[in-house]
């Protein structure tokens, strides 16, 4: 019966001690696993409120971000778990920061693509941020992203769906800061899993063993659309099995014992029982003795050590189970020397010698850098009584202080934010105020002595009625947390703006016991703000309305002609010439200049209407309460127009000095019926292209015809930026013949093979190609083709002898590296520099001279010869022209078409053959149709002709097959 018991009682113990550790065990498995997912949670939704950053652009842009690359790239930096940017506007992806490597995404439509239509519907539908995933993303990898509907005012004034603000988190990237591995370190095995909306099964997201865990502990992550969970165990298992075993072993020996004692105590009852009573008297006393010092020691929470004179650990106690027992254990039989830190070690041995003179010593602190915490302890320590001989001992006990030092730290650190740089003050539960920091006395004027004992009444502005106040403290009450901008009154009556946070603090039964509040001056952001709505709506140079006002202006302008049903009208000018003046003079001067015109601007126009600049030289004007008769209106316009017109050309004193300068203005009229203001614009802005066209100083109306002009010219500019990506355009190649009847070289002529309009002549797309700078790609093709030409002209016998002329723009000359292009060129190919003739046109020496002579010397050292084109028909300077590195002069076709029946063409080329004579040039003359152009030309001197009379520009192909049977077909020399 002992035994059975015993067995029972040891059983108990041993099995609710063992449920006790597992408990213990699996809270702090709970709490670390908590503080992972909490570190995982706050990732994702630091990662997620970049759209709401995102979507705060695109409503600030009015659906637009300008930049967005560029924005986005300095975003990113900021949220680390963030991969990818994105914007989907109406749903379809248009914008991805970083492109690389995500290409594939752009083009996608989020509300039809099978993989992502239900979270971006859901979106949409509920207005809300939805976490979608994860998933495998189009770009690759796997990842989840975060899709925010935005949504923009509309014409009605209703919300509008605008699209999406996404952010893509890829994995595993996105999870480095929730230090999932530290997890594994510390010797668990973790899943990151959740519940598929669509097929309802467990999906993992990351897991650190392949193996399923056994008897997890969990915590949920409650995120946008769906929760996941972070389940772990010990790799090893639950602790406790080896001491369940070890105990159950010992109560199993100690019940056997037990038993073995009761047999023998029943065997001598009969013979000693003296004896017997003896020895259960003792042992009762003994197990009481132990029992009452098992609880005593039991008891104490702190660590306690005995240690000898010389700091010898001859044993220790502690209850905690952490890293500090095993650091005690591992003192037994070392001194505090070899264990402890050095100051730490002194601090004891100082203790121990107060001890063994004074008999104890107290209030002695040390500190201890354990693996993962750092501990404070304040020592008591007492002599433990000796027998005579015996080597002195001490009792050390060492009381646990962290988190005393931790609470003096934070008080430290909450008395030093106390006096930060926003006024704070503390009031009790009756709003009497207790404390204020310094800057509460230097915003106020108000000293602390002033302050404590009067409530924040002393600082009410009269700014505010009573509702506000009302308002405040039922908000104050409700969430226990007010915020906002309020106007306070100093001690010296100002009254300046201060963003206000009040906060209630509660006790422990939830009743508030003080209000602290803190604010901040914000007189100078005021200001600020109210500089950057001004500067938002003018022009910082002139003070004159901007684009965003003039617009504004616009459309109120219209709606009030809508409604008096008189006319208005919109004159769109700039500046003659502004540009050449502000290159030469220097911007500050032309800045001058604008100011000036804004005011005389203003000095033209009548109180009701509206001056705006657009930026640069470009001003806008918009007249109001015209006649309801167009003709009349626009007489008045037109008065004004040449009102402003004569006064902008009247001279400038600026700087000391006289500028003159002129407008060119554009009007059009409008009644306010069905007036977009973009079409009003447009009207203004061709009307002011006809100004300019009619040779700058003038006025002109809109005109429907020239809208048409236009737009014709700018599917032109389309079709020629299509053709420049196409590759349409082809060199043709017109021979030029010298007075024996041979072919001496070529031209190569451009033509644009257009898929619609067939083959289109140079006169027709070239213009427009200089206008738009396409010419530069267009002559850098045409100089590569040709040379290339000539390459494969010099690998055969028969044509190693061919020239071939390639005309160059005045822009692609003028390039700072076109010297180096056709050089390089000419290496890349192999090409044979002599046989490279450039022809250049007059108008080039009117830009630069002495750069022209540098760049035509460079290549002329290397080779290369030129030809004058068009000679006769620009203004050269005969003075420019001996300075010119020329080989020859082109007789423009324009005098060789009457060279034989007009006296005036035949002297001029006469003229020209007995100029380039004189100078050492050769000549050629273009345009030769006939035998009678050939036979005066060859008569006067000039030996070289290019013409219908020989051959039409020609494709490469046929232009081959015509070198071939040139010699039968050719006329003969005269």
């Amino acid at each position: 019966m002992v035994f059975l018991l015993s067995a029972i009682l040891a059983a108990s113990l041993i099995w609710n001690q063992h449920q006790y550790r597992l408990r213990h065990e699996r809270t702090e498995a709970s709490l670390q696993v908590a503080d992972y997912a909490q570190a995982l949670g706050n990732t994702i939704e630091h990662a997620l409120s970049v759209t709401y950053a995102m979507a705060a652009l695109v409503r600030h842009g009015h659906g637009t971000v300008q930049d967005f690359d560029k924005v986005a790239g300095e975003l990113l930096p900021s949220y680390p778990a963030a991969s990818v940017l994105i914007l989907a506007p109406d749903g379809i992806i248009r914008n991805v920061v970083p492109l690389a490597g995500n290409e594939k995404a752009i083009g996608l439509n989020l509300l039809e693509d099978p993989v992502m239509k239900k979270e971006a519907t859901l979106a949409r539908d509920t207005g809300k941020l939805v976490l979608a995933g994860p998933l495998n993303l189009v770009q690759g990898g796997m990842g989840v992203i975060g899709r925010l509907p935005v949504f923009l005012e509309g014409e009605d004034g209703k919300p509008a769906f605008w699209g999406f603000t996404n952010v893509v988190m890829r994995f595993p990237d996105a999870m480095t800061g929730a230090r999932l591995p530290q997890l594994v370190e510390r010797g668990f095995d973790y899943e990151l899993w959740r519940i598929h909306p669509d097929t309802g099964k467990r999906q993992v997201i990351a897991a650190s063993a392949s193996a399923a865990l056994i008897d997890p502990v969990n915590c949920v992550l409650d995120l946008p659309y769906g929760n996941w969970t972070l389940s772990a165990a010990p790799r090893q298992g639950w602790s406790g099995s080896l001491w369940l075993s070890s105990n159950g072993a010992l109560g199993f020996l100690f019940s056997l014992m037990l038993a073995f004692l009761a047999k023998l105590l029943i065997e001598s009852r009969m013979h000693e029982e003296e004896l017997e009573a003896l020895v259960t008297q003792r042992t009762t006393d003994i197990l009481a003795s132990k029992n009452q010092l098992a609880a005593m020691l039991e008891a104490i929470p702190d660590p306690m050590w005995e240690l000898g004179l010389d700091g010898y650990c001859h044993g220790c106690h502690s209850w905690r189970v952490e890293s500090l027992a095993t650091f005690m254990l591992e003192m037994i039989g070392h001194k505090v020397c070899e264990t402890f830190p050095p100051a730490a070690a002194d601090t004891i041995m100082a203790a121990l010698t107060e001890a063994q003179a004074n008999g104890s010593s107290h209030g002695r602190e040390i500190e201890l850098r354990l693996a993962h915490e750092k501990l404070w302890f304040e020592l008591s320590v007492a002599s433990k009584a000796s027998q005579p001989g015996e080597e002195d001992r001490f009792i050390v006990l060492a009381r646990d202080i962290t988190e005393r030092k931790r609470a003096e730290t934070e008080l430290r650190i909450a008395a030093t934010a106390f006096e930060s740089q926003e006024g704070m003050l503390i009031t009790d539960a009756n709003n009497v105020i207790l404390q204020v920091n310094r800057t509460f006395t230097e915003m106020t004027g108000y000293t602390a002595a002033e302050a404590i004992g009067h409530t924040p009444r002393l600082i009410r502005s009269d700014r505010h009625d009573a509702a506000f106040y009302a308002a405040m403290w039922e908000t104050l009450r409700a969430n226990g947390v007010w915020q906002g901008e309020i106007w306070n009154q100093r001690k010296n009556g100002e009254v300046f703006p201060s963003l206000l946070t009040i906060t209630a603090v509660k006790g422990h039964t939830g009743a508030i016991t003080h209000y602290v509040g803190s604010q901040l001056d914000i007189t100078e952001r005021k200001a600020a703000e109210e500089k950057i709505e001004h500067l938002a709506y003018f022009d910082a140079l002139t003070e004159l309305p901007n684009r965003r006002l003039q617009a504004d202006r616009l459309q109120q302008a219209v709606a009030a002609s809508a409604r008096s049903r008189k006319h208005g009208a919109l004159l769109f000018l700039d500046l003659d010439n502004f540009k050449t003046l502000n290159d030469t003079l220097g911007h500050e001067i032309g800045d001058l200049l604008l100011q000036q015109v804004a005011q005389r601007l203003h000095g033209c126009v009548r109180k009701g209407d509206t001056v705006a600049r657009l930026g640069g030289d470009e001003f806008v004007v918009i007249l109001q309460d015209l006649s309801e008769k167009s003709e009349e209106a626009a007489a008045q316009t037109e008065a004004i127009g040449e009102k402003i017109r004569d006064t902008l050309s009247q001279a400038y004193t600026i700087a000391g000095q006289t500028q003159l300068s002129t407008p060119s203005i554009g009007v059009t009229l409008f009644a306010g019926e069905d007036e977009s203001i973009d079409e009003l614009m447009k009207r203004a802005d061709l009307a002011l292209y006809q100004a300019k066209a009619a040779g700058r100083n003038t006025l002109r109306f809109f005109d429907p015809d020239m809208q048409t002009r236009v737009l014709a010219r700018a599917r032109l500019d389309a079709d020629l930026r299509e053709a420049v990506v196409q590759e349409q355009f082809v060199l043709h190649y017109q021979p030029q013949v010298d007075a024996t009847a041979g072919i001496v070289g070529a031209e190569a002529l451009l033509r644009w093979r257009h898929p619609r309009r067939g083959m289109v002549l140079p006169a027709e797309f070239i213009p427009r190609a200089e206008d738009t700078g396409l010419i530069l790609v267009l002559g850098h093709w045409a100089l590569k083709t040709a040379i290339a030409q000539l390459v494969a002209w010099g690998a055969r016998p028969d044509t190693a002898h061919l020239i071939l002329a390639v005309n160059v723009s005045v822009h692609q000359f003028a390039t700072p590296g076109f010297v180096d292009d056709v050089l390089a060129l000419l290496d890349q190919f192999g090409a044979d520099p002599r046989k490279l003739k450039l022809e250049l046109t007059e108008s080039l020496l009117m830009e630069n001279a002495d750069d022209v002579i540098a760049k035509m010397t460079a290549l002329k050292a290397r080779g290369v010869s030129f030809s004058l084109d068009d000679f006769g028909t620009g203004y050269s300077s005969l003075a420019y022209l001996k300075r010119l590195p020329l080989a020859q002069l082109k007789i423009d076709q324009s005098f060789v078409r009457d060279v034989a029946t007009n006296p005036g063409d035949a002297v001029i080329a006469n003229a020209i053959i007995a100029l380039a004579n004189s100078m050492g040039m050769s000549v050629i003359a273009e345009g030769v149709e006939t035998e009678e152009h050939r036979n005066f030309l060859g008569s006067h001197g000039c030996q070289v002709y290019q013409g219908y009379l020989f051959s039409a520009p020609l494709p490469i192909e046929e232009f081959q097959q015509f070198l071939a049977g040139f010699e039968q077909s050719v006329p003969s020399t005269p």
